[in-house]
């Protein structure tokens, strides 16, 4: 019946109804097998969903810090301030120190909303390995909690931050009409994506006029790194690197771009720069533009055993590495592939741009100077390590993709990827420890 309605509509001229074609058959019995496939895996994704819902190890930062407020139990990692809504004045942000040169420094764009969980280790991060010294953030009008207790550790370790609302980068009739919690899902979308292509583009602007060079424009589960294993372990990992294309057929005929000198690791305090201008100078085709597209790589939510968070942390930080995304998941997507990495994001030498217009796409903010985002992992010398982290995590804030982008089904599609690790990012921790010694390293 329901193929003689496909064929014969009820307002049909066709008074005789035609015997359905043997492909209508075909592809009901396809459409048939999709649907039971679709239940099947709907299934195993809430089986899934159950089996990690009774691990203890699988508890989040977020939640051990959340328990760690509740119960007052020592060494927490975000002050309890941090948790109230921005309108509740906790905590001011102090007076910014000295804006540092901006050629000697990165500078960064950042849109937050109930990130404090991920902001303590991004920033950490950024501030050792770029040097992080510049940083213009707007906080989402609809967040729950405030950053400002987090952004004033680093206002007194010497970053320049600018706290935006939304009145800074949109129209004010706009700003005004605030999208409600209870809004439907496509009014939250549509006003999110409004939001990230007016506050890039302002903050770019802003960038220009304080005279910055490098910015970078990520999210706070992104985190910028070398895409060579660096120091004394560089040759020997490229060799591997190297053996384990060849049989791979997407890498045929393709050439691995080589730095000119020896990468730093992640250890070495404010190296990222010093080796951009580096390679900049010793003419590496990857570094030459004013945009430098950097491929993503995305890391799942398979948990790693206790020893390996635990390799290479230093027993001196009193922190527990299952909190640290960049120790605890350490599986990644297979390299090549766009559909579980994503499309490339770009770092943008902004004093080399004298126009920013309205930004598109944020994988190709200003389409004129920056590359396709399908960047190809092989001829690049950087890259953007993306942590999906745990569902809890993940589902934390009310997320304007929440249900389609950011379903469960999404994060489950993307949390068993991986049967390649990579540590390269590793070193970082130890080299931010012997900085800035162990009480503070655990205090940031």
């Amino acid at each position: 019946s329901f193929l003689q309605m496909i064929q014969n509509p009820p307002n049909s001229p066709n008074k005789k109804a035609k015997k359905p074609s043997p492909l209508s058959y075909v592809l009901l019995v396809l459409l048939g097998i999709s649907l039971c496939s679709f239940i099947q895996m709907k299934g195993l994704l809430h089986a899934y969903d159950d089996s990690i819902s009774d691990d203890p190890h699988q508890q989040t930062a977020i939640e051990s810090s959340l328990s760690a407020f509740k119960s007052g139990k020592k060494g927490a990692a975000l002050p309890s301030d941090a948790l109230l809504p921005p309108s509740v004045v906790v905590e001011d942000p102090i007076p910014n120190p000295e804006l540092t040169n901006g050629y000697d420094s990165f500078s960064a764009c950042l849109l937050v909303m109930d990130d404090n969980h991920r902001l303590v280790e991004w920033m950490a991060y950024h501030y050792h390995v770029l040097p992080l010294r510049y940083l213009v953030i707007a906080i989402d009008p609809r967040s729950k909690t405030s950053p400002t207790a987090i952004l004033n550790r680093w206002r007194r370790m010497g970053v320049h931050v600018e706290e935006w609302d939304d009145f800074k980068f949109m129209r004010k009739d706009i700003a005004s009409n605030k999208v409600g919690d209870d809004e439907q899902l496509q009014v939250k979308r549509d006003r999110h994506r409004m939001r990230q292509k007016n506050f890039y583009q302002a903050c770019l602007r802003r960038m220009k006029q304080q005279n910055r060079t490098y910015t970078t424009l990520i999210d706070t589960d992104e985190y910028i790194t070398y895409n060579y294993k660096g120091g004394d372990q560089f040759e020997a990992w490229e060799k591997k690197r190297k053996q384990i294309t060849r049989k791979i057929p997407i890498y045929k005929g393709k050439k691995r771009v080589l730095p000119s000198s020896i990468p730093p690791t992640t250890a070495e305090a404010g190296a990222l720069l010093k080796f951009i201008r580096t390679e900049q100078k010793a003419g590496t085709p990857f570094f030459q533009g004013a945009c430098i597209s950097c491929p993503r790589l995305q890391f799942g939510a398979k948990e790693s055993s206790e020893e390996e968070r635990k390799h290479g942390m230093p027993d001196a930080l009193r922190i527990d590495p299952f909190r640290l995304d960049t120790l605890r998941f350490r599986l990644h997507a297979e390299r090549q592939d766009f559909v579980k990495n994503g499309l490339s994001k770009s770092i943008l030498d902004v004093s080399r741009v004298d126009k920013f217009p309205k930004i598109q796409s944020l994988h190709r903010p200003i389409k004129s100077i920056c590359s396709a985002p399908w960047k190809d992992e092989w001829s690049s010398g950087l890259r953007i390590n993306h942590y999906l982290g745990s569902w809890e995590a993940y589902s934390f804030r009310d997320d304007s993709r929440r249900g389609g982008e950011r379903s469960f089904e999404g994060w489950a599609f993307k949390a068993q990827e991986g049967d390649d690790t990579d540590d390269n990012i590793r070193p970082w921790v130890d080299g931010f420890v012997e900085s800035h010694g162990s009480d503070k390293a655990t205090e940031l």
